[in-house]
């Protein structure tokens, strides 16, 4: 049992250093989403461009990531599929990590790696978008991933919680220089929601409807 403070002196300090706290963690944030966001604006407005035009044909998202980002992946698509905004048409989405039986499947062979390729190169074509996110270092799974994407000519985005030195098959690439990861997820999580945004409005403004436009792929 914490006995009371009856001078009052021990909590008053106890608030402050709460507060304290409370200002560095969010000026940390405020400024880490200030340096990402005048880094990457232009960038995340032309993906989110690129991939109203997938949209607008008739095309798919499909979304991986492994570890804690498959969650992120996960959250992303049910977004799309069940827009939480009056007037948003729901988009065609989903996340590789959801389905247990073919990850566990290809997790038990003799290619791990293939985990999310193998999938892409089944589910994805031509006028599809692949989003990925992913930890730093990145992993082959992703790498091998996106490559997979580029071979069947869908449009290619990376969330990486770092930068990477390594070339990835993206067309669109956003790196959070960010060590904290914690902070990083925050920021990816900030990116996508104004990408789902953003994607919404320029359909919107192109008069999308409920229906595909005539001629959309099926």
């Amino acid at each position: 049992m914490i006995a009371p403070d009856t001078a009052g002196g021990g909590r008053d300090h106890r608030r402050e250093a709460a507060r304290t706290l409370v200002r560095e963690r969010f000026g940390h944030r405020i400024r880490a989403s200030e340096l990402f966001f005048d880094r990457h604006a232009a960038e995340v407005a032309a993906c989110a461009s690129a991939m109203a035009d997938r949209f607008f044909d008739g095309g798919t998202l499909i979304i991986f990531g492994s570890g804690l980002r498959a969650t992120d992946a996960q959250h992303n698509s049910v977004e799309y599929v069940h827009p939480a905004l009056p007037g948003c048409r729901a988009l065609p989405a989903l996340s590789l990590t959801n389905d247990a039986a073919t990850v566990t499947g290809i997790l038990l062979g003799d290619d791990r790696d293939a985990v999310f390729a193998h999938q892409l190169e089944i589910l994805g074509g031509a006028g599809d978008i692949a989003l990925a996110f992913a930890e730093i270092p990145v992993s082959a799974a992703v790498r091998r991933g996106l490559e997979a994407a580029r071979r069947v000519g869908m449009l290619g985005i990376a969330l990486l919680d770092g930068p990477d030195e390594g070339g990835l098959a993206a067309d669109h690439v956003f790196e959070v220089d960010e060590p904290d990861p914690l902070v990083a997820q925050e920021l990816h999580l900030a990116t996508y929601h104004i990408l789902w945004e953003l994607v919404h409005i320029v359909l919107n403004h192109r008069g999308i409807g409920a229906t595909p436009p005539a001629g959309a792929r099926p």
